[in-house]
Parts: C-alpha cells; sequence; structure tokens
C-alpha cells in the first residue's frame, strides 16, 4: 500500500505519554516514505513500523518532528542532506532492518539534533568497532542501542578514529537476510507476568532509566512491543 495523502489523513493520530503529537502509520505494509507534506507538520513523532521501508528519505521541511519509530522494515539506506529538512530529529528507533554497512549510516552526520539512535538487530551492529564508531561520528549521541554513551566510550573513539593516527575503516559489509525479520522475533510480547505497555510508554521509561539495569530491560521490550 503507497503512502498517500488519504493514507495519512485517516491514520490513528493521538497525544502520547510524553504529551507529543503522534502519527501513526503502522503495519501497513508501506514501501516507501512520501507525501508527509500532508502532515502540515503537526507530528512531534512519527511511527513507520511493521512495513516495507528501504530508506529512509523524502522528508519534506517538518520543523517540529523529534522522532522516528521505524523498526521491522527493511532498511538499508539513508539519504544524505536530511537534516536540511528535519532539523529537530532527536531519535531514531530502527531495530530489526537491514543494515549492513557503516558507510550506509554516515548520512545521520546531516542530523544536527541526534542524540538518541536505536539499530539493534540490524547486521551491522555485529561488525568490529560499529559502537566507537557511532560515537565518534555523532558527537552528540547519548543513548546508543538503548545503552548510554560512557565518557571512556567517547575517550576510546576519539583514540581510534580521531587525529592523524585515525583508524581508517574498511568498506566491511555483515551478512545481511534478503527475507524479511522473522515475525516471531519482530512481534514478540512482554515477558510472562509483566504487564504489557505501548511503545511508547515504553519510549517514556527508557527516557527516566538511570541505570544499565533498566535501560536493558525497556530496550528487550521496546525491541518487541507490536503496539
Amino acid at each position: 500500500m503507497r503512502l498517500n495523502a488519504d493514507l495519512i489523513s485517516n491514520a490513528n493520530a493521538y497525544l502520547n505519554p510524553l504529551k507529543e503529537r503522534e502519527l501513526n502509520l503502522r503495519g501497513y505494509s508501506i514501501p516507501a516514505i512520501e507525501n508527509l507534506g500532508v502532515t502540515q507538520d503537526q507530528y512531534q513523532v512519527i511511527d513507520f513500523s511493521d512495513n516495507q521501508i528501504g530508506k529512509i528519505e523524502n522528508f519534506p521541511l517538518l520543523p517540529h518532528l523529534e522522532t522516528i519509530l521505524i523498526n521491522n522494515n527493511r532498511l538499508r539506506k539513508i539519504a544524505p542532506g536530511l537534516g536540511k529538512f528535519v532539523p529537530k530529529l532527536h531519535t531514531i528507533i530502527a531495530t530489526y532492518n537491514l543494515f549492513s554497512s557503516l558507510q550506509d549510516l554516515d548520512p545521520l552526520l546531516d542530523l544536527p539534533a541526534l542524540t538518541t539512535l536505536s539499530l539493534v538487530n540490524n547486521p551491522v551492529t555485529k561488525l568490529r568497532d560499529y559502537r566507537l564508531y557511532l560515537i565518534h561520528k555523532l558527537p552528540k549521541l547519548r543513548l546508543l542501542d538503548f545503552q548510554k554513551v560512557k565518557p571512556k566510550e567517547r575517550e576510546a573513539a576519539k583514540k581510534l578514529f580521531g587525529g592523524a593516527a585515525a583508524k581508517k575503516v574498511d568498506v566491511v559489509v555483515a551478512d545481511a537476510p534478503m527475507d524479511d525479520v522473522p515475525a516471531d522475533e519482530a512481534t514478540a510480547g512482554a515477558a510472562d507476568g509483566q504487564p504489557k505497555l505501548s511503545r511508547a510508554e515504553l519510549l517514556a521509561k527508557l527516557k527516566d532509566a538511570t541505570t544499565l539495569e533498566e535501560i536493558d530491560k525497556y530496550e528487550k521490550l521496546l525491541a518487541s512491543a507490536t503496539d
């Protein structure tokens, strides 16, 4: 189903628990991002999860957009220059996708406000120096894969990739599956005996987390949330 004006206009929109206006475009088998000018920049959060989107692109000027949830798609690429269109975008949650190369993530540098990024269950996360590479490339990043960026990680990233002796990253591509992400992995529910929370509620709890144990807990729940 194409992301057309009628779909956008009729999609569920609400005020989430963080008091942000959110547009729910989840689960329509959308193949590409398009026609978002119809939103008239009314939303701080857009949820593209559970679709078939292959590239983060085609954003019109949306000065109010701060968060995109784009879990369980087919993402492999990010268009360059996104920061000109979404200058306040500070959070991208893109778990269960197909990013496989560090270089494919370089367009994230164009997002001046980016502080929170999750690529959990993307092949690229298995590459050596993946985390330090992004920490070096994105100096404003505070939360990567639901884990706080530590000062010692910033020092290690600077040592590894900064200065005259900077390590050069080869064009390495991790193995990426050609088929869709398995439904049982992408839609697993909360742990037995635990109340099921919405994605927005989990994000709220994650933002308030103060320990690595809490962050890890809400990372796992958020990665498996289905509503």
